[in-house]
């Protein structure tokens, strides 16, 4: 995404964020309601409310036709909690909205985030200097807790399809390998293809962003590049327990360090094509009504929708309903030529290392794009705090 479109993109964020706020019946609105909550039914009352709110907000939708259906979920996620309208009055009711997006509240929120993520980060730089042969401990506890939080609100948002992508399968059989079958070497070559191919590669594909206060950009950050680091220091500092189990037989010892072509791109290809033909026949035949009818999203519906992209432009080429055809046909291509590259990696590790250093630059660079092009210009108007004024100099 080019800095033009993070700018349209962000600009379409605030408008939601605000016509969601500005979706609440307004104080004028609510008084056209009877005074006396006795002449409706608590659940009357509140389908009245929120009738208002879902027409304001269409209105605004409507009148800002670059905002997307993901806007709505500002809106959506109001949580206004349990209401007695016996007890309550409409301003309270008001009040108690007003109360869940506050300017303090969301700096608070973000100033948190912010140090939380510094810190993470620092910690597993640290780690990996420190511990390279223990790594994989920390990113297994890091992968749990961000997971976990990326299912729960991917779930709410109507974004759970994308855990199905092959980047979050590629995780789990690292874990797996790790913790199950830490002494595979077939499975260590398979996942050091996944990791330092497809994986790694993403960072540039998607323009993942070191942006700490961000939750959802450090995931994706996390998703794909903590894997290649995973696999950098199994390749080159395997943890002791492997190097003792090794040095049993000789010929596990050359199993363990030896890949051939064949081993980085044959025999990953095999659980890839799997997972492919998975996919293909979950999203595109037996779930593809129930994603259009409620809204979910994709990474096919993502890749797809900018017409700038080269992904859209292949895939539009063709006819509508072998468009999801000629995707897979894409990604397994492109997949296939990242596992390629890994013998490189796998046999120099300057090379290795050198890549690692240059997807982390790469993704540095994103984020300084997105606080210094977009962030800085949007978040005050966003948030709504008032600007201070420039001090005097003495």
């Amino acid at each position: 995404m080019s800095g033009d479109a993070e700018l349209e993109a962000e600009a379409a964020r605030d408008r939601g964020q605000k016509a969601a706020i500005n979706a609440f019946p307004s104080e004028s609105s609510l008084a056209s309601l009877p005074e006396s909550p006795d002449a409706y039914t608590h659940t009357a009352f509140m389908h009245t409310i929120s009738d208002m709110a879902d027409l304001r907000l269409h209105d605004a939708f409507e009148s800002a036709p670059s905002l997307s259906l993901d806007d709505l979920d500002v809106y959506q996620q109001l949580d206004v909690g349990d209401v007695d309208t016996s007890l309550m009055s409409r301003a309270k009711l008001k009040a108690m909205v007003k109360k869940q997006v506050t300017p303090k509240k969301i700096l608070l929120r973000d100033k948190l985030a912010f140090v939380a993520g510094t810190v993470l980060a620092m910690l597993s730089a640290y780690w990996l200097g420190w511990s390279p042969t223990t790594f994989y401990r920390i990113y297994t506890a890091e992968a749990f807790v961000l997971f976990t939080l990326r299912w729960a609100l991917y779930r709410i948002k109507k974004w759970h399809y994308y855990l199905f992508d092959f980047c979050y399968v590629a995780n789990v059989l690292l874990l797996i390998h790790l913790w199950v079958f830490p002494h595979s070497a077939y499975m260590h070559k398979v996942t050091f293809a996944y990791a330092a191919g497809p994986l790694a590669w993403s960072v540039v594909a998607f323009r993942n962003s070191l942006v700490f206060h961000s939750l959802d950009k450090t995931t994706s950050l996390f998703l794909h590049w903590f894997p290649a680091c995973v696999a950098w220091t199994e390749r080159w500092h395997p943890d002791v327990h492997v190097r003792e189990y090794n040095k049993k037989s000789t010929e596990a010892m050359a199993e363990w360090h030896d890949a051939s072509l064949l081993d980085l791109v044959v025999l990953p290809m095999i659980p890839y094509l799997v997972w492919a033909l998975l996919y293909y026949v979950k999203i595109f035949v037996l779930s593809s009504s129930r994603i259009q009818q409620r809204g979910y999203d994709t990474l096919f519906n993502y890749t797809t929708a900018n017409p700038k992209s080269g992904v859209s432009k292949f895939v539009k080429q063709f006819p509508p309903k072998a468009q999801p055809v000629a995707y897979m046909a894409l990604h397994v291509t492109l997949t296939g030529a990242t596992f390629a590259v890994c013998k490189v990696w796998w046999n120099y590790y300057h090379a290795h290392t050198v890549f690692l250093l240059a997807i982390l630059s790469i993704s540095a660079w994103n984020g300084a794009s997105y606080y210094f092009e977009v962030f800085a210009h949007r978040y005050v108007q966003t948030v709504g705090l008032p600007s201070k004024p420039a001090r005097k100099k003495q």
